[in-house]
């Protein structure tokens, strides 16, 4: 597909699937580096379940998962959907095993109450299937935020997906999709584990005050230039700042929320 394709198709239904766009032997070099690395939590991430675990963070813990979210190859495929300026808001690495629970529809924005979009990279580590706990998408429903509500520690969509999608992926399958694509995951009911890395980028035009600095630059004028930084320009940008004056004066996110702000599929 070319870059125009891909562009198109994300503006029209809110997410592009590139098939083999790693190989195998670099999803298996990448699971490598994500248990590599040490997971630095404090207790255990408040949406993990049963069987279903997420392990986040990492990129900012290993200098190789940096150099694999930073390489060109990305950096010309996301270039034509955020634009030529971004860096990473957050990163996971997220093991369904047997057993675990479908994760509720939602929008990421529902969980974060970013006023802007991020943009999510699903990365296939593993086979995806219908009955491992795979990825659903609701083509088109990234147009607005649409009605949420809390149930237990998720903020789940109001309403009945039209039309959804399943992505059956095999490792080294990527998804890009929309903050406010709807999506979803099913139970899993085979005898093996689902993994998946998942990295969110956001235009350097955008500020998210969830996230302290330093912040992980990938890309500048569309051509990689990764750096910890600890100020940019969405940063720095007073009518980004106005935007979240509210949540500043806690005023906005309920508990609920602040806990789960950073917890995804």
């Amino acid at each position: 597909m070319q870059n125009n394709q891909y562009c198109e198709e994300f503006q029209q239904q809110g997410y592009i699937i590139c098939r083999n766009f790693f190989s195998e032997e670099e999803m298996t070099t990448l699971m490598e580096d994500i248990r590599a690395t040490e997971i630095n939590e404090d207790g255990k991430h408040v949406l993990n379940k049963g069987t279903l675990n997420f392990y986040s963070n990492l990129f900012s813990r290993s200098q190789k998962i940096q150099e694999f979210v930073s390489q060109p190859r990305l950096v010309d495929l996301l270039k034509q959907v955020i634009g030529p300026d971004f860096w990473i808001r957050w990163d996971q690495a997220v093991a369904k095993g047997p057993g675990a629970v479908t994760f509720p529809w939602h929008q990421d924005n529902a969980y974060s109450g970013l006023k802007d979009l991020h943009y999510q990279l699903w990365i296939a580590l593993t086979k995806m299937t219908s009955e491992n706990g795979g990825l659903w998408l609701v083509p088109g429903s990234d147009k607005s935020i649409l009605p949420h509500k809390k149930i237990d520690k998720h903020a789940v969509y109001q309403g009945t997906p039209e039309n959804p999608v399943f992505v059956e992926a095999k490792p080294g399958d990527v998804v890009l999709f929309s903050s406010l694509t709807l999506h979803s995951t099913t139970p899993n009911v085979s005898q093996d584990a689902r993994w998946a890395y998942v990295v969110e980028y956001m235009s350097l035009e955008h500020f998210d005050p969830t996230i302290k600095p330093p912040y992980f630059v990938v890309a500048r004028d569309g051509k990689r230039q990764p750096e910890f930084v600890n100020f940019y320009r969405g940063k720095l940008n007073i009518a980004n700042q106005l935007k979240y004056l509210p949540r500043a004066l806690g005023k906005v996110a309920p508990d609920w929320a602040k806990n789960a702000v950073l917890g995804r599929n």
